[in-house]
């Protein structure tokens, strides 16, 4: 299976901010995620599905909300682990597109576990749950910019196991299936607790 967004509109400018966070730059984080938001609520995306059709493809099948939210975190780890596996052949050159692409999923994949709870995502609160989520925090009790900024100089650090895994392009390609499945499931779950399961109290208070 093969995934190439490569032809979004803002891909190549995300690959590029991907770059500056692989030298250092946290900051450019907020830009690849606020993109990856974006494309993850337009419905009209060629050859990718918008995060409110995957809640529809998902809530029609059976079972329990959360259920049904773990069958998609389950396809979405496997989509996002052959890409890993795919773009690590190319090593460090590939890199950069392919924390962009899995990024694109994984954020797709927790707008659309977020509609299948009843949420908006026009809601800022939702929106910066998603991004806190999309970082791989695990906890959520505020959702303001320190928290976010703290969350993404965190992500952007645990990006080196990534860099050095890729060094080598067939070991890379391994490493960076497994890596991007484990990470999938991760934000998936995250998703799941904070939007289903376990709606925590900040999503609910209002924000003023």
């Amino acid at each position: 299976m093969k995934l190439d967004f490569s032809g979004l509109p803002g891909f190549e400018q995300a690959a590029g901010w991907m770059n500056n966070v692989l030298k250092g730059d946290a900051g450019s984080y907020s830009l690849i995620l606020d993109w990856a938001y974006k494309m993850a609520a337009n419905a009209d995306l060629p050859g990718l599905d918008s995060a409110d059709e995957l809640a529809r493809e998902y809530l029609a099948k059976s079972g329990t909300l959360a259920e049904r939210a773990d069958k998609l975190i389950k396809d979405y780890q496997f989509k996002t682990g052959l890409m890993g596996a795919a773009t690590g052949v190319g090593g460090m050159m590939t890199l950069p597109i392919n924390l962009v692409s899995s990024t694109l999923l994984q954020m797709r994949m927790a707008a659309a576990i977020a509609l299948m709870g009843g949420w908006r995502l026009e809601d800022e609160k939702v929106k910066k749950a998603l991004i806190l989520c999309a970082l791989g925090s695990k906890v959520m009790n505020k959702l303001t910019a320190t928290v976010l900024e703290k969350a993404m100089q965190k992500a952007a650090v645990a990006l080196t196991g990534k860099v050095l895994g890729k060094s080598v392009p067939l070991m890379g390609a391994v490493l960076s299936g497994a890596i991007d499945a484990t990470a999938t499931k991760t934000i998936g779950k995250a998703a799941k607790q904070w939007f289903i399961t376990d709606v925590p109290e900040v999503l609910t208070i209002d924000m003023g």
